[in-house]
């Protein structure tokens, strides 16, 4: 896959994550109030959308780090701030890149050593908490939907 049709992908999903997340945060500064909705709902919804779009933005940054027009480059950087300008002389070519989207990862293998990764640490983890995140508001949102209904009695029709 094109790594320009990557990076638009990840741009096309990441705006509208980056949008909601600022105006939450505006949101909150402007009221002192964590939720825009109220109800019982409403509130674990956003927080849900909140975190679905953190890991969103966990994902498009860290994917968006390493594609370059030339896919050694971010490789050559990296070895060089990691071990040095003169870490690494030889073709490009020689340089093998393994990719993964989940967990995600981009690893430089360089011959005769080093390996290098491109994805930053912070990354993975984050994505992770993120989606948990999402799953805990998810479950609280079910919970606060059934708990807000009033329980009906065996003679009342629905």
């Amino acid at each position: 896959m094109s790594p320009i049709l990557v990076a638009a992908a990840a741009l096309l999903l990441a705006l509208p994550a980056g949008a909601f997340l600022l105006v939450k945060v505006v949101h909150l500064l402007a009221t002192r109030r964590p939720g825009m909705s109220r109800g019982a709902v409403g509130p674990w919804v956003e927080w849900a959308v909140a975190c679905l779009g953190i890991a969103v933005l966990a994902y498009a940054l860290g994917g968006l780090g390493s594609i370059n027009s030339r896919p050694t480059r971010p490789c050559l950087e990296e070895c060089a701030a990691q071990f040095g300008p003169q870490s690494y002389r030889t073709p490009d070519a020689d340089i093998k890149i393994t990719s993964r989207y989940f967990p995600l990862s981009k690893v430089c293998t360089f011959p005769g050593g080093p390996s290098v990764e491109l994805v930053p640490v912070w990354t993975n983890p984050l994505i992770v908490a993120a989606l948990a995140g999402v799953a805990a508001c998810g479950a609280g949102a079910v919970r606060a939907g059934s708990s807000s209904r009033s329980p009906r009695t065996a003679g009342q029709r629905a």
